[in-house]
């Protein structure tokens, strides 16, 4: 084993000593932060002498073995990241009690760095998210995975503080120095909270602490947010000209890159030619996402001028960024569209239901061509089933209305039920405006199992609607005892919704980021998980009449799929949407059918598993 000399020394400027270093004298790098410059010079002289396994199994030993500094675990991450990462990778899959790394924020942050999808970085970063203490390394983590491509950072955060448990709002903002404060935060973070919560105690901390870990992660927030009022830019543009805090200073950087704000371009161009080459890459990063074409001679001028290989790659990215005018739109919309962090399906309650508008464009793309109703059409021709009285459950804003008026033979009163006011009051206006006031029809705001209707129907559909809570076995039987209760005896229940295999592109997206309470760490143990808490179908022993029906959501257009799933899915989807060109998903459903005789049967099978339960 490798025997460290730490020796006392001043705390004083100097480079790191190669020499010492090699001897196992680490103490030079917990005395101060180098710069990446520095660090990068000492990581060439070992790549001289041909001893990065050497120097790599030093450091790690050392994290192992000792209670390690700040200002190590940085030092040490910028050192590796200009080692061979086959070497680094092959040291730590040596080393069989991890736990001491997983507090590393420089490992967990340089791995990332990599850009390797090599299943050992993957594997240690999942485990540094689930295992570690330091809520530093927790976050850096996250980050690195989606540097490498696997998850996107902030949607795996929220995903695991769920896991973890959520404390109140109040509390986060009073502990704004822990990164799990600052993720709390956003899963509070609606328009509402914002305004009279969020921002005012975000502003006063930011404007009067002078600790760096609360301002960095301010910063963070306020970027994220789009907090930035007049004191606010005049703090951030003094911290990036004054500060002698690298620290600070860099992360300042990186919490705007990706949040620029057109003021924030002539302080940015300040700093393009800094000592620093993290500094000027987070820089072309932030210019580039202004999308502002007067900032393409600095940069080329820059691209002339600059010497190291990942800063030049960033330049590069960003002249093409903003020569081209597909990116360039790109760049516009996702400042049009960033809008919502969480998104309205912020959780497993329908509160995402609340916003008729944007739940209207969202049904009409779903299953465009209607494969599924014209399945049921076909079953009723076949069938010979007289319509009369046809009820559709959770009607939202009407489109099985229009398909039932348009496709079906009834008698009697065609019935629209809904919970929602603003839903039902929506498909008041548009029936008024299609003149579909030519038929008889009703539209009743009342949840299902409190629904009342005198007359018997014959047929009772509801897509997406029923039940109301898949995961809540009473309600779903008090829901199917008022189906019951409101069909002819010659009747039957029709429902569309998901096969329950959960597996297509749509849930995927639900998945990636809808920080729900399923512990998974990846697509296919989430879909399983799901799969496992229902009863399939509907999780009340309904029939399938087809399952695995492969229908799209298609949108029209980039900017209306921008819009709906950015509101619904929040900021991060959005992004996905736009950076991938994304207007169409794979959906896998099925339809039930039922008739009355059969779910008497199926309400006395349900009655007795819930008395077991």
């Amino acid at each position: 084993m490798i025997q460290y000399k730490l020796v006392k020394r001043r705390n004083v400027q100097f480079e790191p000593s190669y020499a010492e270093i090699k001897e196992g004298n680490l103490k030079c790098l917990c005395e101060r932060m180098y710069s990446e410059h520095e660090l990068k010079k000492l990581a060439e002289r070992v790549k001289e002498d041909s001893c990065e396994k050497e120097i790599c199994l030093l450091l790690l030993r050392h994290m192992l073995e000792n209670d390690y500094e700040k200002n190590y675990d940085w030092n040490t991450g910028s050192i590796v990241q200009h080692f061979d990462a086959e070497t680094l990778i092959a040291e730590i899959e040596k080393i069989k009690n991890k736990n001491p790394l997983y507090e590393s924020i420089g490992l967990s942050w340089v791995l990332g760095e990599f850009k390797i999808k090599n299943i050992t970085i993957i594997k240690f970063l999942y485990e540094v998210m689930d295992k570690t203490k330091n809520s530093e390394a927790w976050w850096r983590a996250a980050f690195s995975l989606e540097k490498i491509g696997v998850e996107d950072a902030v949607n795996l955060l929220k995903r695991s503080l769920k896991k973890r448990g959520i404390s109140s709002l109040q509390r986060y903002l009073q502990n704004i120095q822990d990164k799990k404060s600052v993720i709390g935060i956003l899963l509070f973070a609606d328009n509402e909270a914002i305004k009279t919560k969020i921002y005012p105690v975000i502003k006063e901390k930011f404007i009067n602490s002078s600790d760096t870990t609360i301002l960095i992660n301010c910063i963070w927030l306020i970027g994220r947010l789009k907090l930035i009022d007049k004191e606010i830019y005049l703090k951030i543009k003094n911290i990036i000209e004054t500060s002698k805090n690298y620290e600070l200073v860099y992360y300042t950087f990186f919490a705007l890159q990706e949040n620029m704000i057109p003021q924030f371009g002539s302080v940015l161009e300040k700093h393009i030619n800094s000592k620093d080459p993290l500094i000027r890459k987070m820089v072309v990063r932030g210019l580039s996402n202004l999308g502002e074409f007067n900032y393409l001679k600095k940069l080329e001028k820059a691209l002339y001028q600059e010497t190291d290989e990942k800063v030049i790659s960033e330049i590069t990215q960003a002249i093409y960024k903003l020569k081209n005018p597909d990116i360039r739109n790109k760049l516009i919309m996702k400042q049009k569209y960033f809008e919502n962090e969480n998104g309205l399906i912020s959780d497993e309650t329908d509160k995402w239901y609340g916003d008729p508008s944007i739940y209207n464009v969202f049904s009409e793309a779903e299953d465009p061509e209607n494969l599924c109703f014209d399945l049921i059409c076909q079953k009723i021709c076949k069938e010979k089933i007289q319509i009369l009285n046809p009820i559709d459950l959770a009607s939202g804003t009407g489109r099985l209305v229009r398909q039932i008026v348009q496709k079906m033979n009834f008698e009697g009163i065609l019935y629209a039920a809904d919970i929602n006011p603003k839903m039902t009051e929506f498909l008041e206006k548009t029936i008024k405006r299609r003149r579909g006031y030519v038929h008889n029809i009703k539209i009743i705001t009342s949840p299902i199992k409190n629904l009342k209707i005198k007359n018997k129907s014959t047929f009772i559909i509801s897509s997406f609607g029923f039940p109301s809570k898949i995961f809540d076995g009473k309600l779903c039987l008090k829901e199917l005892k008022k189906i019951y209760e409101l069909l002819d005896e010659n009747g039957f229940f029709v429902t569309i919704g998901w096969d329950e295999t959960f597996n297509d592109e749509l849930n995927l997206m639900w998945f990636k980021y809808i920080p729900d309470s399923i512990k998974a760490r990846n697509f296919e143990e989430w879909r399983l998980k799901r799969c496992q808490m229902i009863s399939s179908p509907r999780n009340c022993n309904l029939t399938w009449f087809k399952k695995g029906i492969s229908v799209p959501l298609q949108f029209s257009s980039l900017s209306e799929s921008a819009y709906v799933i950015g509101h619904l899915f929040g900021r991060d989807a959005a992004k996905y949407v736009i950076d991938h060109q994304k207007t169409r998903w794979s959906m896998s459903m099925g339809i039930t059918y039922d008739t009355k005789k059969e779910l008497r049967k199926i309400i006395k099978k349900s009655e007795k598993e819930n008395a077991r339960s």
